[in-house]
């Protein structure tokens, strides 16, 4: 019922912007100034470089001794096993080091499991975006963490750390295996570091007086960014985005109500294969 009532919003908002009776909400516009980074990845199959529609052109990209995510023309997905994982980087810009406002928002399907008699038996997290180094001394890291084997669950993990290298995070929300699921984080030096899932506020902790740490590694998308060898996700990976600002909460209910990139996913499921019946494909322990 909600997913019913979910895509009646989003056909009924859809109407009023395409006739002119309601204006784009900034927050889904490129150009808008704090909107540093959009991959809506709209890219088809064999796609080695995904375009950013922000227009500040972060593309990100993969190939050579970065395995690529497969392209669907709907969303990436993000193959893992036991001697092939995949994941994307966007090269290291100012931009990307956000200062004292920063918003990461991205749309998961998370598929990372031990499959047994054709059902998911043990779930594994993994990271979903981030920019830090090995040393952790600054950046930001928005990942996933199991929060039930019983009931296949997940909750947001995100990280941050300041310029003094002091770190913040929790783990908060519910989340289910295998369903698309959209994950906010903001902060706001001097305010507040809030999660959100699916448009609700799942968690609130104060925030450093000081800026977010910079460095000069890539972002990565689909794995630990401190480590290709490390954490990856399993899954689809859709419409992120990166924000030099804190949005309200109201925006970030935009964001979730928009759906992905304006996608009713009630009805637009990408057929991602769900996976070996083998319990030789490890689920990553975080």
């Amino acid at each position: 019922m909600e997913s019913f009532r979910r895509s009646r919003l989003i056909g009924f908002f859809a109407a009023l912007y395409i006739t002119g009776f309601l204006a784009m909400p900034a927050v889904l516009l490129a150009g808008g100034g704090s909107l540093v980074l959009h991959l809506p990845f709209d890219e088809e199959a064999g796609a080695q470089r995904f375009v950013d529609a922000s227009g500040q052109g972060h593309d990100a990209g993969c190939g050579g001794s970065i395995p690529c995510p497969r392209a669907t023309g709907d969303a990436g997905f993000f193959e893992l096993s036991s001697s092939h994982w995949a994941w994307l980087e966007v090269p290291d810009h100012p931009d990307l080091n956000p200062g004292r406002e920063l918003t990461m928002s991205v749309w998961i399907r998370p598929g990372n499991a031990l499959w047994q008699n054709g059902k998911p038996v043990r779930i594994g997290g993994g990271k979903i975006l981030g920019k830090t180094t090995a040393k952790f001394n600054g950046g930001f890291l928005l990942g996933t963490d199991v929060k039930s084997q019983k009931d296949l669950t997940y909750q947001l993990y995100p990280e941050i750390w300041d310029s003094a290298g002091k770190q913040y995070v929790f783990r908060a929300g519910e989340f289910k295996f295998g369903q698309w699921t959209h994950l906010a984080v903001t902060w706001k030096s001097g305010g507040s570091m809030i999660g959100y899932v699916n448009g609700r506020e799942v968690a609130r902790i104060e925030a450093s007086d000081r800026p977010i740490g910079a460095n000069n590694n890539p972002l990565r998308i689909g794995i630990a960014p401190w480590d290709t060898n490390a954490l990856a996700f399993r899954g689809g990976i859709d419409d992120v985005r990166i924000y030099r600002e804190a949005l309200a909460t109201t925006e970030i209910q935009w964001l979730y109500n928009f759906g992905r990139n304006g996608h009713d996913d009630s009805q637009n499921l990408p057929q991602f294969p769900e996976g070996p019946e083998s319990p030789e494909v490890p689920a990553n322990p975080n």
